[in-house]
C-alpha cells in the first residue's frame, strides 16, 4: 500500500515537473528566437537558447517515459494491455522527440549560415526557412499528437482502475481527443486555435497534483476493473 502511494507520488511529481518545463520551453524560453523578425534573423544572437532548448525537450521527454515505466507495474494490475501501450508510446515520444530537436539545431546552424553570408542571395534563404522550418514543425505536431495518444491512454487505464478519483480521469478522456483534433488540423495545414491545448493542460495539472497529494489509491486494486 505504501509502495504504491509513494510511487503514485513519485509519478505525479515526474509529470508535472514535466510539464512546467515544457510550457517554459515552448512559450518562455524560445521567445527570443521565435520573435520579430523571426528565428532566421535572431538564431545567430542566441545560439545558446537553441541547445538549451532541445536538451530541456529531451529531459521533459524522458521524465514521461520514466513516469509510465513507474506506472506500468501498478496499471498493468487492472489494465495490462492499457499499460504496455502507455510504456511504449512514451517511448515513441521520447524518438519523436529526438528527431524534432535535430530539426530544431538543423535551424540554428541555417540561421548561423545567414549571419556569415550577408552577400548571398536573402531569397535563397528564405526558401531554406521555409523547408527547413517546416520539418521541425511537422515532426513537433506528430510527437504532440502521439502525446497526446499516450494521455488518452493513461487516463483510460486510470479510469478503468479507479487508482484516482474517476472524475479525473472522465473529464481526462474528453480532454485528450479535443488536443489530438487539434494537432490533426495543424498536420493537414488549417487553423489551430491554441484553446483546444487548454483542457488537456488543465486536466494533467489536476492529475498531477491529486497523485502529488494522494498517490495511487491502492484499495482499487484489490476490486476487480
Amino acid at each position: 500500500m505504501r509502495t504504491e502511494k509513494q510511487t503514485g507520488r513519485v509519478m505525479g511529481g515526474l509529470l508535472l515537473a514535466a510539464m512546467l518545463l515544457g510550457l517554459w520551453n515552448n512559450f518562455g524560453l524560445t521567445t527570443a528566437i521565435f520573435a520579430e523578425p523571426g528565428w532566421l534573423q535572431n538564431g545567430a544572437q542566441v545560439p545558446a537558447l537553441f541547445g538549451a532548448s532541445a536538451v530541456l525537450g529531451i529531459v521533459t521527454s524522458l521524465m514521461i517515459m520514466a513516469a509510465a515505466i513507474l506506472a506500468w507495474p501498478i496499471l498493468r494490475q487492472t489494465s495490462p494491455s492499457l499499460a504496455l501501450a502507455y510504456v511504449l508510446l512514451s517511448a515513441i515520444v521520447v524518438a519523436t522527440s529526438a528527431v524534432e530537436q535535430a530539426n530544431f539545431l538543423a535551424m540554428r546552424a541555417l540561421s548561423l549560415q545567414y549571419a556569415k553570408n550577408p552577400g548571398l542571395d536573402p531569397a535563397l534563404f528564405e526558401v531554406m526557412r521555409g523547408m527547413v522550418g517546416a520539418a521541425r514543425h511537422g515532426i513537433h505536431y506528430i510527437d504532440k499528437l502521439i502525446g497526446g495518444t499516450s494521455v488518452f491512454v493513461l487516463f483510460l487505464a486510470l479510469f478503468r482502475s479507479n487508482l484516482v478519483p474517476r472524475i479525473i480521469s472522465a473529464i481526462g478522456l474528453v480532454a485528450a481527443p479535443i488536443q489530438m483534433v487539434g494537432i490533426c488540423s495543424a498536420l493537414f495545414m488549417l487553423p489551430m486555435n491554441l484553446a483546444v491545448l487548454a483542457p488537456i493542460a488543465l486536466m494533467l495539472l489536476v492529475l498531477s497534483l491529486t497523485l502529488l497529494l494522494r498517490g495511487f489509491t491502492p484499495k482499487a486494486l484489490a476490486r476487480p476493473a
